[in-house]
């Protein structure tokens, strides 16, 4: 998929963020989308611009929720990354249907989303549990 170049300097910023399975997938989500993106042919930027947003708004609706400090306030943003998510899934099924990503890759990205899709439920439920009333 991608190597750690890019991300190799970042590796010691601290950050709740960084302990979460589910950040650490959605950045593999992230880099593949981008790596796809790149070459998504002309006529396509519609699907392309979509997909490389929703990816990157699952990853920053993720590392929010992770910062903040009420559970209800966590679930919501956890809430809104996994509708990023869903998107993102959306957009790389048509994506798929144009041949515009390739079978694997498509079939790769999309193991990520509902792995990622999957972990937010359980976020989700988990700091809904922990709302008082």
């Amino acid at each position: 998929m991608t190597d750690n170049r890019n991300f190799s300097s970042l590796n010691a910023f601290p950050g709740p963020h960084r302990r979460l399975d589910v950040y650490r997938v959605a950045i593999l989500l992230f880099a593949g989308v981008e790596e796809s993106a790149a070459s998504f042919p002309r006529g396509y930027g519609a699907i392309k611009d979509q997909l490389r947003r929703s990816a990157t708004g699952t990853v920053l609706n993720i590392a929010e929720g992770a910062g903040r400090w009420k559970p209800a306030d966590k679930a919501y943003r956890y809430t809104i990354a996994q509708a990023e998510c869903l998107e993102c899934a959306a957009a790389l099924e048509l994506a798929a249907i144009v041949n515009v990503i390739p079978r694997g890759k498509s079939v790769e990205l999309m193991s990520y989303a509902n792995r990622v899709g999957a972990m937010l439920t359980r976020l989700i439920q988990r700091q809904r549990a922990r709302t008082p009333g």
